[in-house]
């Protein structure tokens, strides 16, 4: 990978990123993520911590799967795009009808993995409140909690590896075969450096919008919105998500472009080795 091949696949997913017609194919997806994680906010709002950490993490597998079905029709209409054919979006979603049968398939098995490590979690929850010698267990089984919330966090790390490889390589295929991902990751062990340099340059613009955007959320809750009853809690965050929903889109749409380019570039460089 030369700096010139880098460049050259950066702008040209820029370049393909600002389309109003795909702005309204993702905005949708991205406000029912938006509305999934508010609901998981509200609902933990005065809830114990173990219920809490269950939905601070939960939403991420769940938009997970939903991010992929968007994302592999991104992918098919940004090949189209490089290569020059004009087809309607909706006959590329019809033509991904397939895939999106398969995505459960990859899904379930990050969410079930999820779900085993908050119920083990809960188990130390439950050794912490016996009366007496539970604060003194809790002591010596503090490595307990923090290593499976290392795991959670290396799940919900994993998806975003997913969303941007296992994507592009299912894309252009008939069907979403599990063994996919095995071969995918298989073929970027072949060379970690280069496949860890594009996911952070994917990543890249989507992090630094996603902190913008969380911090003035933060912000406008410090300073404007009153801690009341839920129902209120739900609607401000509801119209606070809209427009942070709408201004992730591009980000959100880079991110897939960039995939399919990063992709391909190494798919080209395991050819030739």
């Amino acid at each position: 990978m030369t700096a010139l091949e880098l460049e050259k696949i950066f702008n040209r997913s820029i370049s393909h990123c600002f389309s109003k017609r795909k702005w309204f194919l993702v905005f949708p997806v991205l406000a029912l993520c938006g509305l999934l994680t508010v609901i998981c906010r509200v609902i933990s709002h005065g809830a114990g911590q173990w219920m809490q950490m269950s939905l601070a993490f939960l939403p991420i597998f769940l938009c997970g799967g939903l991010l992929l079905g968007v994302g592999l029709v991104l992918t098919r209409i940004y090949h189209n795009e490089v290569k020059g054919i004009t087809m309607p979006y909706f006959q590329v979603i019809k033509a991904a009808k397939k895939l999106f049968l398969g995505i459960p398939h990859l899904a379930v098995p990050l969410i079930f993995s999820y779900l085993v490590l908050w119920m083990v979690l809960g188990v130390f929850y439950l050794l912490r409140s016996i009366p007496h010698i539970g604060p003194f267990m809790s002591s010596f089984l503090s490595f307990g909690p923090f290593l499976l919330v290392l795991g959670s966090l290396v799940l919900g790390f994993l998806s975003l590896v997913t969303l941007f490889y296992l994507t592009p390589a299912a894309a252009l295929k008939s069907e979403l075969r599990p063994q996919l991902a095995e071969e995918v990751f298989r073929g970027l062990g072949q060379n970690p450096f280069v496949s860890f340099v594009l996911l952070l340059i994917g990543l890249l613009p989507l992090l630094l919008v996603v902190g913008v955007l969380s911090l003035a959320a933060v912000v406008t809750q410090i300073l404007y919105i009153e801690t009341t009853h839920g129902l209120t809690i739900a609607l401000k965050w509801f119209f606070i998500m809209l427009p942070f929903c709408a201004l992730l889109t591009p980000a959100v749409v880079f991110f897939f472009n960039f995939s399919a380019e990063s992709y391909a570039l190494i798919y080209k460089r395991l050819q030739k080795a």
